[in-house]
């Protein structure tokens, strides 16, 4: 089995912050849709910079997810990789919430 990494790409280096749920819902179309099998243990890397996010990005972003393998298996199967802090969290509580 390959090790599945998306490795964000955020243009704008002085972008530190992501909100909106339109602009999380286009991140995932544009970097992760149909390039990792969701069932599968996979990872989300995100930029250095980054240091928050909103919970209008993570419902955007990460309830593409959610719809596909439920709370469950973005718990089983997500990893991410962030300077946001206990990001995992965040997103997990951030999508119960939704």
């Amino acid at each position: 089995m390959m090790e599945q990494v998306i490795k964000l790409v955020i243009k704008d280096q002085t972008i530190t912050k992501l909100a909106g749920y339109v602009l999380g819902r286009d991140l995932f179309k544009k970097q992760v849709e149909g390039k990792v099998d969701l069932n599968q243990a996979f990872t989300i890397e995100f930029p250095p910079q980054i240091d928050f996010l909103a919970s209008s990005f993570i419902q955007g972003f990460f309830g593409e997810i959610n719809r596909a393998i439920g709370i469950d298996g973005v718990q089983k199967n997500m990893d991410i990789i962030s300077n946001v802090p206990n990001v995992k969290n965040r997103v997990v509580q951030g999508l119960m919430t939704q």
